[in-house]
């Protein structure tokens, strides 16, 4: 029987977030996946100086810390030596690790450390887009890897590199380069990323197998008495970064703040931690007369608490500038609430004509629609929630490509 090496070092360098984003989403249900089913699967993950491998035993001690049940445990020697520019949390994640790994290996010796817990070969996948070097597949084909497959959940570096940090976009495209060059097959989210991944790779003329396989989405939670607001409001979700585009909302916002009678004015729930080069954002954030008034700010909401939050909201507002998939967009339908989102093609192709499209730029656009939803009774729009693949849906199709 095929022995699984599932790689979550994306999983493991989030340990100072304990809220998952939507690609750490995604590596934690391959987590439970392979971690449930009775074939043999591994675990690795990258760590200061090497890696640490775990069998489900292992797996089986670290899912609390991992799922925010339990603490990690404190740090070790090399955590107070080597790991000092690493966060409190990372540094403790990676010393449980050591500790509780089956075993761990330095950079050289991986193939060395692989060969010898598995042998007679095995398949790797890597879903994070994270651990990507040529060494490592190297390492990974010498150890003997039957069959390497790594997810792309897009390519936003490479076809916008303004809304991705500096040092962002040759590092994102070393790794792309590395992962079609070494891989035996590459999955994508939706029909978009497919199609920019494949225009990068024929410009370098790389050949590479793929298979578009749509993500599975678990609902939020049911809130136990959904919420009542007699007031109007909308919620947007996700990291505030640049291609969010919650600078859209803000400004529509203002406008409507100073153009309107208080008591007219919708609230917006921005719920999502803080990201990077926003300094325009945060300062309004933290500054504008209508924060705490029309705007409130949440950085820590669990699925429980958004679930309940997005229960009585007129609208989810996804004015994204791009996106690989958009997991608040199918969470939202899911629940019977209404989308406004921007108009782009990963939205059209998991979501159809549900949602209002408008243009990431067209701020009138946007306001009107808005106002229009305030002007309804708090009803959806939804007349027939749509059908979303199951994540048993999408390891049954995983399952005939690894």
């Amino acid at each position: 029987m095929n022995q699984i090496l599932l790689d979550i070092s994306r999983t493991i360098s989030r340990a100072p977030f304990p809220i998952p984003t939507g690609i750490d989403r995604v590596e934690r249900a391959y987590i439970l996946e392979f971690f449930e089913k009775p074939n043999p699967a591994w675990f690795l993950t990258r760590v200061s100086g090497g890696y640490a491998l775990l069998d489900k035993a292992a797996m089986a001690r670290i899912l609390p810390m991992i799922n925010g049940d339990k603490p990690w445990e404190g740090k070790d020697l090399i955590a107070h030596i080597f790991g000092k520019k690493k966060s409190e949390a990372l540094r403790r994640a990676e010393s449980t690790l050591r500790r509780i790994a089956t075993a761990t290996s330095n950079k050289k010796n991986l193939s060395t450390m692989l060969r010898r817990y598995l042998p007679g070969g095995f398949s790797y996948i890597n879903v994070g887009h994270s651990n990507r070097q040529e060494t490592l597949w190297k390492a990974l084909r010498a150890a003997g890897a039957s069959r390497m497959t790594a997810m792309v959940h897009d390519v936003i570096p490479l076809d916008f590199p303004q809304f991705c940090r500096e040092d962002t976009l040759e590092r994102f495209k070393t790794d792309l380069i590395n992962t079609a060059t070494y891989c035996d097959c590459l999955v994508f989210n939706s029909t978009d990323t497919a199609n920019r991944v494949r225009f990068w790779l024929q410009k370098w003329k790389i050949q590479c197998e793929g298979i578009t396989v749509l993500l599975g989405v678990d609902p939020l939670p049911t809130p136990p008495k959904p919420r009542q607001s007699d007031h109007p409001y909308f919620v947007i979700l996700g990291t505030i970064e640049p291609r969010k585009n919650h600078v859209l909302l803000l400004d529509i916002w203002k406008e409507m703040a100073n153009t309107l009678h208080a008591g007219q004015v919708p609230h917006l729930h921005i719920v999502g931690r803080r990201g990077w080069n926003n300094r325009v954002v945060f300062d309004q954030l933290d500054n504008a007369p209508v924060m705490g008034k029309c705007i409130f700010e949440h950085n820590n909401m669990d699925d429980t608490e958004l679930a309940n939050l997005l229960s009585g909201a007129r609208a989810l507002l996804f004015p994204s500038f791009a996106e690989g998939f958009g997991y608040p967009l199918v969470e939202a339908l899911q629940k019977n609430i209404s989308a406004i989102c921007s108009n782009l093609p990963c939205f059209r192709e998991i979501a159809g004509d549900l949602p209002e499209y408008f243009e990431p730029v067209d701020q009138k656009g946007w306001e009107n629609a808005i106002l229009e939803k305030c002007s309804r009774t708090k009803a959806t729009d939804i007349a027939k929630i749509p059908s979303f693949p199951s994540w048993h849906d999408h390891f049954l199709e995983i399952d005939t490509i690894v």
